[in-house]
């Protein structure tokens, strides 16, 4: 071999320490774009390079506020500045003075602000257990600094919250809860396909939150909560996704901290379909009657219809037993046990399916006193009545309408 010949190594790379104190951290190779690296944009995290530039921008302001004042004053005789230029009303006008240790230039004032309000107002308004209430103000932010995704749910909810208390500032809460919730669906969507127990809390929690924050947006026509267009809503696929996390991890989830959610006056979960609890209300009974004469030879979407009538009629007698005053998780039972050929139909627009939705309606109309469920039961229904066709599927309307106080066309 001669003198000049080389031995081929690894190929080298470019080596650099410019990068940022996350990338830094976590020991891996930083990408250095500004303001932020693409590894925190996608891990959701603050770069450090955006608190630099915004340190940068600040230093840069200050200078320039200085300049200016220095060529406003005109040097004596001896050499020196003259004071600063007093004002008409003869005071001083003072210099800008260079930041403080104390300043507030890295941290995000406005999602702090989100954190605090939800500890102290929105957490309080989930549940009128207190029991529940402290797990969802303690707890439930505990669990969120493990999980980006729920963090950002929990902020995005506080944030609609805040926008129906304060009107004025109503857009710009707006913003910051749809911020917040589509970087939380972005962090949570890998995190889902990749289930295991570990994760199995921050994702049912995320799910729940989902729930509310998709709740908790502004009423609009063409929107049925359950449906939209022809899709069906993400957050209810969420929702149905909890009993596959439940099965996954269900030791997890009722020995961890969430596990007050599974015993604090929670009904069993097993119910019989043959006992009386499935046929004691004669509206369902007779709902199911005429549901079953409209669907005629089709053997499976009398199935589907009837399983969910059987479900709607469980929730019912839960209703009834506590006297109406009820739970998210005592309404919400109903979408995480239909079947899911059912929500199909619902997509389609089939008027059986939505006869029976504009039911569930008055189960929704219960949940009233919480925030963002308010206006959901009647603004369904309404536009339930007005999407059946005919006469005969509006007369069928007529009872859970009259339980709501809901008028034709309205």
């Amino acid at each position: 071999m001669s003198a000049s010949s080389t031995v081929r190594g690894r190929r080298s790379h470019r080596k650099s320490r410019n990068g940022c104190q996350q990338c830094k951290h976590r020991k891996v190779k930083c990408g250095e774009e500004k303001p932020t690296c693409d590894n925190c944009m996608r891990h959701g995290v603050r770069c450090s390079f955006a608190v630099s530039t915004r340190m940068a921008e600040t230093a840069s302001s200050l200078t320039e506020a200085t300049s200016a004042s220095s060529r406003n004053s005109t040097p004596n005789s001896s050499g020196r500045r003259s004071p600063p230029v007093r004002s008409p009303d003869n005071t001083a006008t003072s210099l800008p003075q260079p930041p403080s240790s104390s300043s507030t230039s890295d941290l995000a004032i406005a999602d702090l602000e989100l954190l605090h309000h939800y500890t102290t107002s929105t957490a309080y308004t989930f549940s009128a257990n207190p029991i529940l209430q402290t797990l969802w103000r303690v707890e439930v932010p505990k669990i969120g600094f493990t999980a980006p995704y729920t963090l950002r749910a929990i902020l995005a909810l506080s944030a609609l919250h805040l926008a129906g208390l304060r009107p004025g500032h109503r857009h710009h809460y707006l913003g910051l809860a749809s911020t917040h919730h589509d970087a939380a669906l972005r962090l949570a969507t890998p995190a889902i396909a990749q289930l295991t127990p570990t994760n199995a809390t921050p994702l049912f929690l995320f799910s729940a939150l989902s729930s509310f924050i998709c709740c908790a947006k502004p009423l609009k026509l063409g929107n049925f909560l359950l449906w939209e267009g022809h899709e069906i809503a993400n957050w209810l696929l969420l929702i149905k996704g909890t009993g596959t996390i439940v099965a996954v991890a269900e030791d997890t989830l009722k020995s961890g901290p969430l596990g007050l959610l599974f015993s604090v006056h929670r009904q069993p979960l097993a119910y019989n379909f043959d006992d009386a609890s499935a046929t004691q209300h004669a509206f369902l009974e007779d709902l199911r009657q005429f549901i079953l004469s409209e669907s005629q030879d089709d053997t499976h979407a009398k199935a589907i219809y009837s399983e969910a009538i059987d479900h709607m009629s469980h929730c019912f007698t839960l209703c009834r037993e506590k006297g109406w005053r009820l739970e998210t998780a005592d309404v919400f039972m109903w979408l995480l046990r239909v079947p899911h050929d059912f929500l199909l139909a619902l997509k389609e627009y089939q008027p059986p399916a939505m006869v029976i939705v504009g039911y569930f309606c008055v189960l929704m109309h219960q949940l009233e006193w919480i925030w963002c469920m308010r206006g959901w039961g009647t603004h369904i229904l309404s536009q339930i009545y007005e999407q059946v066709p005919g006469p005969v599927y509006r007369a069928w309307l007529q009872w859970p309408m009259e339980q709501i106080g809901v008028l034709p066309g309205r």
